[in-house]
């Protein structure tokens, strides 16, 4: 589907070029539009090992989004936390978070995974600047990036709106599962108290979207 959004905008780039009353600054909107995707394609290609990745810091309120799940919903996770360095460490190895999602996955299945995600918006560092759903969603690699510490690159997102009312998002998060990332979508929805229609266009490395409402 990348590959096909690329074509499409090198087309329109194309077309808009040939048209003589497009200004300049709507040319530059759609030439900046396609190297917007060309990059993530490039990176999503080229990202580094997942030995790199490792060396990344996740936010402890992860750590306490899943057990506020593993609580309520009664699941075994495969190591315990002692209470009192969860209240004086504040980041994680991404590793950590990693090992118990797919421990929850492997257990309990994707719904547990996705309900974890569900709550990640009301615990995660989160710009008091965004105040709507749509606004969530188009500063989802930001929030995604306040919430972890790396000088490397550890994966993004990235919205896309060509239709009113619809946007897909494209993920690309090898450390997070897709159900992981759909329940941080229904979570925005939530805290906002948007409703919305979410379908899964792919699962692989994070998953893609596509938000009707």
């Amino acid at each position: 589907m990348m590959k096909n959004i690329i074509e499409d905008k090198r087309q329109q780039l194309y077309e808009a070029i040939g048209l003589s009353h497009l200004t300049s600054e709507e040319t530059l909107r759609a030439s900046r539009e396609l190297e917007r995707f060309m990059n993530f394609h490039f990176r999503v290609r080229n990202s580094p090992a997942k030995g790199t990745v490792r060396k990344a810091a996740v936010h402890s309120n992860a750590i306490t989004s899943i057990l506020e799940v593993a609580s309520r919903e009664k699941l075994e996770l495969p190591f315990e936390f002692n209470p009192d360095l969860l209240r004086h460490a504040e980041w994680y190895s991404i590793d950590v978070i990693h090992t118990l999602l797919l421990a929850v996955s492997e257990k309990y299945g994707n719904e547990a995974v996705e309900s974890i995600g569900e709550i990640v918006p009301e615990r995660c560092i989160f710009p008091q600047t965004v105040q709507s759903f749509e606004e969530s969603l188009q500063q989802l690699n930001r929030i995604f990036h306040l919430n972890h510490k790396s000088s490397a690159y550890i994966g993004e997102y990235l919205p896309y709106t060509d239709v009113k009312n619809e946007m897909t998002v494209f993920c690309h998060t090898p450390h997070y599962p897709a159900a992981f990332n759909r329940g941080i979508l229904a979570g925005f929805a939530k805290k906002f108290n948007h409703s919305i229609k979410l379908k899964e266009l792919d699962l692989a490395n994070g998953g893609q979207f596509k938000i009707n409402g």
